[in-house]
């Protein structure tokens, strides 16, 4: 086995041929054709799916302000719209919520009202890179 970079484990793990013919393919697409491409899509698509695990205890207001709730209520909803779901979905793509944010209040202002939600603990990031971040509405 190669020696690896620090802060790096190696792992060997059997998955099936579709998956594995999916990664092949979007891998190069997200990361170029760079050495280590695969590993930082396995990395994320992991990160995305443990970090919720993971979490114990998270700081958010017990009470948001009513005027950030109600704003965070009508982009939920457009979210739901986007998305065509029935239900509040629990994670969204960044650029989802990005584009319910500008059609509810402009799209000049996205960037603050997602640091209000943040700061009274509406939203969450939980994995990825941005622009492709995923956001868990909470």
């Amino acid at each position: 086995m190669p020696k690896l970079p620090k802060g790096k484990r190696g792992l060997y793990v059997l998955i099936s041929e579709d998956v594995y013919e999916i990664l092949i393919k979007k891998a190069p697409e997200l990361y170029g054709k760079s050495h280590g491409a695969i590993s930082h899509v396995v990395e994320e698509a992991l990160k995305q799916y443990l970090y919720p695990l993971a979490r114990t205890h998270t700081k958010t207001q017990a009470n948001p302000k009513m005027s950030v709730r109600a704003v965070y209520d009508l982009v939920v909803a457009k979210v739901r719209e986007l998305m065509n779901l029935p239900f509040k979905p629990y994670q969204v793509p960044e650029q989802v919520l990005n584009r319910a944010i500008a059609l509810v209040r402009g799209p000049t202002v996205v960037e603050r009202w997602k640091r209000f939600f943040r700061e009274q603990g509406l939203i969450k990031y939980i994995g990825g890179l941005y622009p492709n971040r995923v956001v868990e509405l909470l």
